[in-house]
């Protein structure tokens, strides 16, 4: 076949890999489609921050080699993706999204495990996107890069911090690629971009290094097939992630068909605090239980224990981590990033008494929203309370950053798998968000489920 650049740009990474199975393309085909997106769409979104053109041709014309062997490296043998600002790939510096690491950035001599699994499988590693400062806005504001756009609306942000990443899927310039998530990272901004995002339990997926209790790593697709097509490879064991849930090996896609009928939901309309829900968040995440329901799963409407400023213990904590990490800056590098250095400065006043007690008070939150899912299988509620907000905010207007978040942050908390995808769209159609929330190490079950409603949603 011949590939035009509109239709690779609609084609799913197991679209591509059945068609280097039958001939019908080559890995190098698709990897000049691939940069062919790039420059044709990087102008508008700002997704990209390092192309490397060389390499992912070489990477392609071994890849082709391999496939007309018929020796394939593995599953996503020629797929063409590309990762992650704060994900190590050897020899590119790492900026993590914030001006003020720019003279202090990480070159990495090694990949971290999801990158050291898609160059085993000889997937093609186009180069770098963008996220925003040190992984905590919900946007995708970066001091150095700049505001990441939404391919649905370049005026809105694509979310963060995964913003590249997701804004690279959305467009059409790569089927997936793997994101991070320490407070909602991937599972944010799918639901700005109307993509499917997982957040695998803590452990699922290696990562290294890892500078929190509650980052995982994840994939950002199109559809809950490539998704568990991506997690096939990169949950694959990695010695250097102690916390590396290296034991279950079996395939993820083959599990997401079957009936779901019987299945028990606790659907939650509000988390309690943050932001009031949009009318029109609120009502496609209604109609998308209602098919959830169609499907025979047994619905029951739960209130939340939770009020507002019940968050704020848990936006304390989070401050720490950025700012350790500014602290050690000088002044006029700090300066280069006002937004972040500012929202995490309250920090510097905290004893290590105060920490603990931080700490304490997460644990508590954690308790108190396990005990949600508790009489059920699966917790249902919107990813983003809102749809996409202005591109150049680092987070809702006139209010805290971290409101963005109060959504999703209480899962990475209790380590719990959970599952964005899109349920429909805003009158002025703008991406709205479905989140499935499953029991710690469910992830194959979340993954089923997000398939079920999919296919609901297609039928």
């Amino acid at each position: 076949m011949t590939l035009d650049l509109a239709q690779y740009r609609r084609m799913t990474a197991a679209a591509l890999v059945a068609a280097y199975r039958s001939r019908d393309l080559s890995p190098r085909e698709v990897a000049e489609a691939a940069l062919h997106a790039i420059e044709e769409s990087n102008p508008a979104l700002n997704a990209v921050t390092h192309v490397d053109a060389e390499g992912a041709r070489a990477q392609a014309a071994a890849s082709e080699g391999r496939w007309r062997a018929g020796t394939p490296n593995g599953p996503l043998d020629g797929v063409p993706t590309l990762m992650k600002d704060g994900l190590w790939m050897k020899g590119i510096p790492v900026y993590r999204g914030t001006m003020a690491l720019d003279r202090h950035a990480v070159v990495p001599d090694t990949d971290s495990p999801p990158v050291a699994r898609l160059r085993e499988d000889g997937a093609i590693l186009l180069g770098k996107t963008t996220m925003c400062d040190l992984g905590m806005f919900g946007s995708g504001y970066s001091s150095k890069f700049g505001p990441t756009r939404n391919p649905a609306d370049l005026s809105r942000t694509s979310g963060g911090s995964s913003s590249g990443s997701a804004a690279a899927v959305a467009a059409g310039i790569i089927p997936f690629a793997v994101g991070t998530d320490i407070v909602g990272s991937i599972r944010q901004p799918a639901s700005f971009c109307g993509l499917v995002g997982l957040k695998p339990s803590y452990g699922r997926v290696p990562t290294y290094p890892n500078s929190s209790p509650a980052a995982v790593a994840g994939p950002l697709a199109r559809t809950v097939e490539d998704a568990a097509l991506l997690l096939d490879t990169i949950a694959r064991p990695d010695f250097r992630d102690f916390a590396c849930l290296g034991t279950d090996t079996q395939p993820w896609a083959p599990v997401m068909g079957g009936s779901v009928a019987g299945t028990r939901i606790g659907y939650l309309r509000s988390v309690g605090f943050g932001l009031a829900p949009d009318p029109a968040v609120a009502a496609a995440v209604a109609e998308g239980v209602r098919r959830l329901a169609g499907l025979g799963c047994e619905v029951t409407e739960i209130t939340s224990p939770f009020q507002q400023g019940d968050e704020k213990p848990g936006e304390d904590f989070y401050r720490m981590r950025p700012y350790s990490e500014l602290a050690v800056l000088s002044a006029a590098d700090r300066a280069t990033a006002t937004v972040i250095d500012a929202w995490s400065a309250p920090a510097g006043g905290y004893s290590g008494v105060d920490y603990h007690r931080l700490f304490l008070a997460t644990q508590g939150l954690r308790e108190r929203t396990l005990g949600m899912i508790r009489d059920f299988d699966f917790l249902v509620l919107p990813t983003s309370p809102i749809p996409p907000f202005a591109a150049e905010l680092p987070g809702p207007e006139g209010h805290s950053t971290f409101t963005a978040w109060s959504n999703t942050f209480l899962f990475n908390l209790t380590e719990q798998p959970g599952l964005s995808i899109n349920c429909g769209f805003t009158a002025d159609g703008l991406p709205i968000g479905l989140q499935i929330v499953g029991h710690r190490f469910d992830d194959r079950g979340v993954l089923r489920m997000g398939a079920a409603f999919e296919r609901a949603m297609a039928g």
